[in-house]
């Protein structure tokens, strides 16, 4: 996945460990706080560098979150794609597949929370973030369509792609509902996340291998007649 440069890239040993106190600085922040509303003096303090030294990585407070955002992507979606490489090793049918990648891969969602939380929701408003986002997004989709075609002959859907895509971004958007993360405030109460879990991936698998009703055409609603 193509990164974006936003800042200026460390050269020394002592550089470059206060580079990474200033992105482990605001990343802790908007966890514990929920969100980017805090001012680079903050950020300064907590990571025990100077602002001069901040300005002089970053040319402002965006840039530092862009650089957040980034270094946090990678590491969902180096845990993601490697959960997924495993189940499908451990693995030889698809309901088992199913079952332990929705338990799994809710688990992750749910351990990064804090930090994705005020991430999704500026993405709302930030295109870089949001583009970052959507592309890990995509890299991790592709993997879990990948690893699922090894029971294509099991899904009698005609596109069986679309299909698994459909069902795990269904999957992805109820548990992200479910952990209040995006715009919504929304989250799921907490003794209903196991049976959460088990209602998604019960739904994932019927709906792989349920073979779809024909499309029925649209009916005509009748005219009125004209009256005379």
């Amino acid at each position: 996945m193509e990164t974006v440069d936003t800042h200026r890239q460390p050269r020394q040993t002592r550089s470059h460990a206060s580079f990474e106190r200033m992105l482990a600085a605001a990343e802790k922040m908007m966890a514990s706080r929920g969100d980017d509303d805090f001012a680079l003096n903050d950020v300064a303090k907590a990571g025990k560098v100077s602002i001069g030294s901040i300005y002089n990585r970053f040319p402002s407070k965006d840039a530092l979150i862009q650089a957040v955002q980034q270094r946090v992507s990678l590491r969902i979606q180096e845990r993601q794609r490697s959960l997924v490489t495993r189940i499908a090793v451990d693995t030889d049918n698809l309901p088992d597949f199913v079952t332990r990648l929705v338990d799994e891969f809710a688990e992750c969602l749910h351990e990064f929370a804090p930090i994705m939380r005020p991430m999704m929701q500026r993405a709302t408003r930030d295109p870089v973030i949001a583009k970052f986002g959507k592309d890990s997004h995509a890299m991790v989709l592709a993997d879990v369509t990948k690893a699922t075609m090894r029971y294509r002959s099991s899904i009698p859907h005609p596109d069986p792609e679309r299909a698994v895509q459909a069902a795990f971004n269904m999957v992805f958007a109820t548990v992200a509902r479910s952990l209040s993360l995006g715009s919504t405030e929304e989250s799921a109460d907490g003794g209903s996340w196991n049976p959460l879990k088990r209602d998604l991936a019960h739904m994932f698998t019927a709906f792989l291998l349920t073979s779809p009703s024909a499309e029925r055409p649209a009916s005509k609603r009748p005219g009125r007649t004209a009256k005379r």
